[in-house]
């Protein structure tokens, strides 16, 4: 028998992903090392915060659990309120960074400083762009792999695609990191292959490349973009 995992967005989640698209407030995130890629210009790996106009914000990150020797990872969405939005950066007013806390020399004591250089977006306002989102998709990948009493197979609800006010999509992607981080890349880039089968390929970024699936053959990977 196939061992076999769902990590479908939750219902909740569900209706919190499909609200997204309305006017938005601010994009914001909290600053930190590993936010920039030097490798990868234009996508940032964060915990991030939406605040639409209308409604509450959202926190979207990924939620990482143990599953056959290794990790899965879906996106997540929950509801939050910002008690200190200061402390964190703004994709909408690239000047305002955020801060990171420290500790002292001696450990004993914390503080309040501002980012390091990288750990903070330094691009132009993405306000004209994401003031207005519209058509919540979510990237689903299938994955089986094993064979005999050693099948497994799982669903994920990946990453979130929002269009933006210029017709372009953004990305939302979870990744299997430490620190429950998602990557966000405004504009798709690498990540075509993943909203577009038809997409020209680019060696080392197919879809099981960015997935993180690219080093196992002996996986079956699909993905698919599923409207909400």
């Amino acid at each position: 028998m196939t061992r076999s995992i769902d990590l479908g967005l939750p219902d909740a989640e569900r209706r919190r992903a499909a609200s997204l698209a309305t006017r938005w407030n601010d994009l914001l995130y909290a600053p930190g090392p590993g936010f920039a890629d030097p490798l990868e210009p234009g996508i940032y790996r964060a915990s991030f915060v939406i605040t639409p106009v209308d409604g509450p914000a959202v926190r979207v990150t990924s939620l990482v659990v143990p599953a056959f020797g290794g990790e899965l990872c879906r996106i997540r969405l929950e509801p939050l309120v910002v008690p200190r939005p200061e402390t964190l950066g703004s994709f909408f007013d690239p000047a305002r960074r955020g801060v990171v806390h420290a500790l002292s020399g001696d450990r004993t004591s914390g503080s309040a400083r501002p980012p390091e250089p990288g750990w903070s977006y330094d691009g132009p306002s993405l306000r004209p762009r994401l003031e207005r989102v519209s058509r919540p998709r979510l990237v689903r990948e299938r994955v089986a792999g094993g064979a005999g009493d050693g099948a497994f197979s799982w669903t994920v609800d990946r990453g979130l695609v929002l269009t933006g006010a210029d017709g372009v999509d953004c990305l939302f992607l979870a990744v299997p990191d430490v620190s429950e981080h998602a990557v966000f890349a405004p504009a798709p880039g690498l990540y075509r292959a993943l909203l577009d089968p038809t997409a020209p390929a680019t060696p080392g970024a197919g879809s099981r490349d960015l997935l993180g699936y690219g080093d196992d053959t002996t996986l079956g990977v699909n993905v698919q973009i599923e409207p909400l």
